[in-house]
């Protein structure tokens, strides 16, 4: 559920998108996903693949599973199929022609925790977020706007919009499964970029 940060920002709310000029505008493709058996196959999937070695060097101060474990995934297949059905007509510059334009460069599960955080950065790209558990708000400071997750909600960010948040005082655990979207053939190592931030 999205819930704003201040009262006095108006905006265009439907059933499926939010547009949201402030100072641009940037539309917001978001729904729940209606399968909760996929939901927890996904959480337990992320359990048990977390990877250590990520573990607070990236943007995530929290756990990850690797960059691209989804990718070859059955249930995130699933998933983009599902979005590419549900979207082609209503956002075709997204989805209408998918495979043929676009490609989905990474798709990675999150942890946190309590005390856990996500330093407030953007993506190059369309960003996808598919929440399994409820718990701490996604921020989007510049829209005026905070996340609140459900099991099943899902949020597609356009690029540059800036997201995080700061340590979690939630008691249970958070899941999510993260994915970005390029266009067709462009390639990004993302623990590269971090092995080369932190050498």
């Amino acid at each position: 559920m999205i819930n704003f940060i201040e009262k006095n920002n108006k905006l265009n709310l439907n059933l499926n998108s939010l547009n949201v000029t402030y100072p641009r505008t940037v539309n917001i493709i978001f729904g729940n996903y209606p399968y909760p058996e996929k939901i927890h196959n996904f959480i337990v999937e992320i359990k048990n693949n977390l990877d250590p070695k990520l573990k607070n060097i990236t943007n995530v101060k929290g756990n990850m599973t690797d960059w691209y474990y989804f990718l070859k995934n059955e249930n995130f297949s699933h998933l983009i199929t599902y979005l590419i059905n549900k979207y082609q007509i209503s956002h075709p510059e997204i989805f209408q022609y998918f495979f043929e334009k676009l490609q989905v460069t990474n798709a990675w599960g999150n942890e946190i925790k309590t005390g856990d955080s996500l330093n407030f950065h953007t993506h190059n790209c369309y960003h996808g977020i598919l929440y399994l558990t409820e718990g701490c708000e996604l921020e989007l400071p510049e829209l005026n706007i905070k996340i609140n997750p459900n099991p099943g909600d899902y949020y597609l960010l356009p690029p540059f919009v800036l997201h995080g948040f700061n340590k979690s005082l939630q008691e249970k655990n958070r899941y999510s499964l993260i994915f970005n979207i390029h266009e067709k053939n462009s390639k990004f190592n993302f623990l590269e970029k971090y092995e080369r931030k932190n050498s």
